[in-house]
């Protein structure tokens, strides 16, 4: 799959698996890039009902995204070494973006890698709705 990183037990207590560097990785190195599956506001919400919603990215409205590859396996933290980026390009379908994962901080061999999920601020809001 990919020769920058690879799955292994998360650090952190209770997350499960996490992605690791399998190399140096150096600030704003392209880490990862990964096709998505949108999920409209309907399919969201029965989501976040299931033990996907750990899995899953902010989107248009109440609407969610998940990332094929390792991308929904990237634990969360306020404080990552990684961010992602929606890729939309035009004339092509929304269907068709991708998510790309980036090194924020440099990112040592064997280290895993964090991103900031943003996914506090929808559960607020898919709450505040019920």
């Amino acid at each position: 799959m990919n020769s920058k990183i690879y799955i292994a037990k998360s650090g952190i207590k209770n997350a499960g698996r996490g992605v690791f560097a399998s190399k140096d990785i150096k600030v704003n190195e392209t880490i990862e890039i990964c096709p998505i599956l949108i999920l409209w506001r309907k399919d969201a919400a029965l989501i976040m009902k299931t033990a996907l919603h750990s899995y899953v990215y902010e989107y248009e409205g109440d609407s969610v995204l998940m990332a094929l590859g390792y991308g929904s396996l990237y634990n969360n933290m306020d404080k990552p070494n990684a961010k992602y980026e929606l890729q939309e390009y035009e004339g092509m379908s929304k269907l068709d973006s991708e998510l790309l994962f980036t090194a924020i901080k440099p990112i040592a061999k064997n280290e895993e890698i964090f991103i900031d999920y943003g996914i506090r601020d929808y559960l607020k809001t898919l709450k505040q709705s019920s």
